[in-house]
């Protein structure tokens, strides 16, 4: 899930409709609502075809309201609805990355960025595309600039990646450093899968081996543990870790991996 946010006027919807392929319109109209897509994007030079929902965040929509108060059914009359937008939904919820816009030309879109850059969270990695490249010789906001505040935000250690970089829908510019930046979001969400799984091998592990069936007392018994005697596993206290029951629930094993498993230290017949 990748969210296009940014001021209005900046770009956004523009990126939206280059990003499905589809030609840049010159007439601006402005964009009502949150709208969603879904594109094709492949990894490298891989054959691998990768599903990427595309978000185009409008900050707060515009509402149909009737002109008065309604005192019959008009079906001529245009109802009041409410608009799908930042302030209605949690756009950053399973959010993978992000584009933040602004255009070069106007200092206010850049003030946008300042203002809402640091309210991403620190896990999702960050795109901030300074728009509207080929007018570059109206340009008010320095790359520089841009880098510097980037370099400057107070983060907690281990936060995600920001980039900067610049674009223009109109000749296409900037949209192949784009497709790159994909590739962040990408090998991230396939981290934390693959870090989730071996959490959850590690549980199921762990849980089967601190299992005694019979013919393990042989090992067991080197180590002053008998069947039907004591009911605590006397290999984590040798090791200096917690004493769990012999047959422990599930939930005694959330927090241990697969490397810190003190069971792993023994050898079993």
């Amino acid at each position: 899930k990748i969210v296009i946010r940014g001021d209005r006027n900046t770009g956004k919807t523009a990126l939206w409709h280059r990003l499905q392929g589809r030609p840049f319109l010159e007439e601006y109209i402005p964009t009502q609502e949150i709208q969603v897509t879904s594109i094709h994007w492949s990894y490298k030079t891989t054959d691998d075809i990768v599903k990427v929902e595309v978000w185009d965040v409008v900050d707060k929509g515009c509402k149909k309201r009737g002109d008065g108060l309604k005192m019959e059914n008009d079906p001529q009359e245009a109802e009041s609805e409410m608009a799908l937008d930042a302030e209605f939904l949690d756009v950053y919820k399973n959010c993978n990355g992000v584009v933040m816009m602004f255009d070069i030309t106007k200092q206010w879109t850049f003030n946008y960025i300042l203002r809402e850059l640091p309210k991403v969270p620190t896990h999702v990695p960050v795109c901030v595309l300074g728009n509207y490249r080929d007018m570059g010789e109206h340009r008010v906001i320095l790359p520089d600039d841009v880098r510097d505040f980037i370099d400057n935000l107070d983060r907690p250690p281990g936060s995600s990646y920001f980039r900067y970089a610049e674009s223009s829908m109109k000749n296409s510019f900037g949209l192949k450093y784009l497709h790159k930046f994909f590739n962040i979001p990408f090998l991230q969400l396939q981290k934390d899968v693959r870090l989730a799984q071996e959490r959850g091998c590690a549980v199921v592990l762990v849980s089967e081996e601190v299992r005694m069936p019979a013919g393990w007392d042989c090992c067991w018994g080197r180590l002053g543990w008998k069947e039907g005697g004591s009911q605590t596993c006397p290999v984590p206290a040798l090791l200096g870790r917690p004493l769990l029951p012999a047959e422990p629930s599930p939930r005694h094993w959330v927090d241990y991996s697969l490397e810190s498993s003190p069971l792993l230290s023994c050898s079993i017949p």
